[in-house]
This record gives structure tokens, C-alpha cells and sequence, in this order.
């Protein structure tokens, strides 16, 4: 394309004339008529060689087009006829980083942000050739600079969540996952993802909406139901359903231990094990139930006081790991508190690591123990403990979580009422759950 010459009397008229043309070509090459555009960009600057805007986009085009070279030299004399362009800058430090020339586009991506500070985009892009260059903690530095200025922007988030990912820190790592995937639109998500994610985060009345609609599209979703009871506190139930229990548990069977061990520093087993060990010393003596027994985590405690070991859960696939324990004798898949009830008298030691946690009404629990007790023996268990937090009449409340929280002085009284002298009651440490400690009891009774 060849262009008019333009006036010499006045140069105002040639620079319009220019801008116009220049505007027909980025809207061409944006619309990817790259053919339209280039005859644009090259006729400008062949009436005009230095002319800025031009310069720039016919860089960009070459890029495009693979002439990397020429490209670089056609964006660095953009840049430096209009040294105040930060988007140009920016643009140059793309093409940069996409050639794989780090350094180079980082000084770029300096150069525009010392022009704009408060672009989140530049600072996400710094962050990212600084990622490439394995300086890991600008990079972090520079994505979080990002969210500071855009808290709801994704690339940024799922950087970070990337990093602490590929670090080893899942729980920073799901901060960042969790708030990405909260973000618009969320048709096509994951409900119950998305429960999960405002729960970590702590944005409790959109984790009950997104268990609400899950529940909508699964009206007979016993794990939705639970966790919307949870999350929303209407209609909380008195315990979880068998129905939820079999469903949460066997879905998790595979990963149960390593989520639990690895992620959450889970402390149940060892505080089974201190309960025991202020009983008597192992000398396999008891026949003992491990109620709740889920993968057989706590066998290889309650193995060296047991000479016959039942293991009792209602989720089938977590008592097929418990099996390849081989610390059991026998493994039930049944209600704890039916089992019990229909073998009265029949052991000497029961154990319960976060099993109450199901039940916020232990009574029905503590009698099916006592009944299953022999005389003189002995009941080992962990509970969640009531926080300041949690609004708790009765002396147990659901938490957000979907696990039951209980309070000291209520164990205590049912322990009492059904028979049991307290012989030990301790503040615990059970697990971790979003960076925070979740406080729990151990308890250790003797059956009258």
C-alpha cells in the first residue's frame, strides 16, 4: 500500500492522516486481518520511520509473523522515541519473555512499572519472568504486589498457588486454589468444591449457598445435607448419618491416611497410645474394639494390649486398608453404637479416635460402650473441644467443618451417668486444619 504524500506547507495534516490509517490498522490486526495491517504499517513507515506507533505495532506484527530480530529493534525504538509508555514497556517485556531472554524482560517490565506502580498486570508478568529465573521469592513478592492491588486476580493466584504447591505447602497452596476457584462465573463448578473452598476461607454463608444448590440438584445427598446443616447451623441433626458417614469415608479411603498424617500432622493414634499406656503396660491383655477404626490407624497402638482386636466402621472400603494392617482379629462393617449393643459384655478395653466427632448427643454412645464393657475395663477416646466460638446450649454444637465439637464438663457428666470414673482428661492437640491447631480432649475412663 503506498500512501499519498502529504502536505509540506503544514505538517499537522500528514500526522492526522497517519493516526488514521494507524487506527484502521491495529483494528485489522486485531480482528486478524494481519495482511491489512502490515501494508498499513510498513506504507506509515516508509513516509516515516521514526513514527512511535507505528514502529510499535509493526514490531509486534513481526513477532507474530517469527521475525523475532527485526521485531526487537522495531519495540526498542518505540520505546525509546516514548520513554513514558508503560504499555509498551509491558509489551516489549511480553515479546521478551516469550523468546525466552529473562533478564531482558524483566528489565523491561521494571521500566513500565516504574511508570505505573499500580498495574497489576505488569507486576503479575514481572513475577512470572522472575519465576522463570528461579528467583522464587520476588516472584512471590511480585504476585502478591499483584494482589494487592487486584485481590480477585486469577493468574496471580494460581501462580502462587503453584509455587507453594511445587514448595511443599499445601495448606498456603489451597489458600490460593481455594480463592481462585471461588472467583465468577461458577456454573459448570463443582458444588461441593466450592463448599469447600468458601469454607477455608471462611466465608461460611456462601459455602452454605453452594451446599444449598448442590442439595437442589441432589435432593437425597447425604454429604450436602450434612455440610449444609454445618455450614448454615438450621436443622443440625443430633449426629451424622450412617448414610453420610459410609458415603464421606469410603470416598476418601485411598488418601485418608496421607491427608491426615502428611497434611493435617493428624495426632489421634499417639494420643490413643499415651491414654493406653496410663492403663497398664502392653502385655496383650484385653480384648479389645476399636470403634470408628477407619484405615486401622490406631491397631499398631491397641495391638500390644489386645489379644483379640475387632476393628468396627461403617465405610467398607477404609476397613479393607484396616485389613492389610493385620492388627485385627476381626473387622465389622456396622454402626458403632448397634455393634456394641448387641455384644454386651464382651471386652475389656474400647477405643475411639475422632469417632465422637460424629455424634453431637454422646449419650446414646457412652451407654453402648458401657454395655459392651466388662467390669473394670476401659474406654480410651479423643474429642473436638467447644471453642470460645462456637454457641453450644447443649454442650456439643456442629461445626463448620461438619465434625461435632463437645465440651469438658459434658463428657464428664455422661461418663458419670453411665457408669465410668474418670481417670484421666487432658487439653489436646488433634490435627491442623486451615494453618490453625484444632483443640481437642483425651479422655480415659474405668467401666464400674
Amino acid at each position: 500500500m503506498s500512501l499519498p504524500s502529504p502536505p509540506t506547507q503544514d505538517p499537522a495534516p500528514a500526522g492526522a492522516h497517519y493516526e488514521a490509517l494507524l487506527r484502521q490498522a491495529i483494528d485489522a490486526h486485531m480482528a486478524g486481518r494481519l495482511d491489512q495491517a502490515c501494508a498499513i504499517y510498513e506504507a506509515v513507515l516508509e513516509a516515516d520511520p521514526i513514527h512511535p506507533l507505528a514502529l510499535h505495532y509493526y514490531g509486534i506484527w513481526l513477532h507474530q509473523d517469527g521475525q523475532h530480530d527485526e521485531a526487537l529493534d522495531k519495540l526498542e525504538l518505540a520505546s525509546a522515541l516514548e520513554p513514558d509508555n508503560a504499555d509498551w514497556h509491558n509489551d516489549r517485556g511480553n515479546v521478551l519473555f516469550a523468546l525466552q531472554q529473562p533478564a531482558l524482560a524483566e528489565q523491561a517490565y521494571a521500566d513500565a512499572l516504574a511508570l505505573r506502580p499500580d498495574d497489576h498486570t505488569i507486576w503479575n508478568n514481572l513475577g512470572a519472568v522472575l519465576l522463570q529465573q528461579d528467583k522464587r521469592q520476588d516472584a512471590i513478592s511480585a504476585f502478591e504486589r499483584a494482589l494487592q492491588i487486584d485481590p480477585d486476580f486469577l493468574p496471580s493466584l494460581l501462580h502462587l498457588g503453584g509455587i507453594h504447591e511445587a514448595a511443599g505447602d499445601k495448606m498456603q497452596a489451597s489458600h490460593y486454589q481455594c480463592r481462585a476457584y471461588v472467583l465468577p462465573p461458577l456454573e459448570g463448578k463443582s458444588w461441593e468444591m466450592l463448599g469447600i473452598s468458601f469454607y477455608f476461607l471462611g466465608r461460611l454463608p456462601e459455602a452454605a449457598e453452594a451446599y444449598r444448590a448442590w442439595l437442589r440438584e441432589e435432593p437425597d445427598n447425604p454429604i450436602a445435607a450434612h455440610m449444609l446443616a454445618a455450614c448454615s447451623q438450621a436443622d443440625v441433626p443430633p449426629r451424622a448419618s450412617d448414610r453420610y458417614i459410609e458415603s464421606h469415608f469410603d470416598r476418601y479411603a485411598e488418601t485418608f491416611e496421607a491427608n491426615l498424617l502428611q497434611s493435617l500432622g493428624y495426632r489421634g493414634p499417639r494420643l490413643i497410645a499415651e491414654g493406653l499406656a496410663l492403663i497398664a503396660p502392653p502385655a496383650r491383655q484385653f480384648a479389645a474394639i476399636d470403634i470408628g477404626c477407619g484405615t486401622g490407624l490406631c491397631g499398631g497402638q491397641v495391638a500390644p494390649y489386645s489379644h483379640h482386636l475387632v476393628g468396627v466402621d461403617l465405610a467398607g472400603k477404609m476397613l479393607e486398608k484396616a485389613a492389610a494392617t493385620g492388627h485385627y482379629a476381626r473387622l465389622e462393617k456396622a454402626e458403632i453404637g448397634h455393634y456394641l449393643a448387641t455384644h454386651p459384655q464382651s471386652c475389656d478395653l474400647v477405643t475411639a479416635a475422632d469417632t465422637m466427632i460424629y455424634f453431637g448427643d454422646l449419650a446414646p454412645v457412652m451407654q453402648a460402650v458401657a454395655l459392651a464393657l466388662r467390669s473394670g475395663g476401659h474406654f480410651v477416646f479423643t474429642v473436638e473441644a467447644l471453642t470460645g466460638a462456637d454457641v453450644a446450649p447443649q454442650g456439643h454444637a456442629l461445626h463448620a467443618s461438619g465434625r461435632y465439637r463437645h465440651g469438658r464438663d459434658y463428657v464428664r457428666g455422661l461418663l458419670q451417668a453411665h457408669g465410668f470414673t474418670l481417670l484421666h482428661d487432658s487439653d489436646q492437640v488433634l490435627r491442623e486444619e486451615v494453618r490453625q491447631p484444632v483443640a481437642g480432649m483425651l479422655f480415659v475412663a474405668r467401666r464400674a
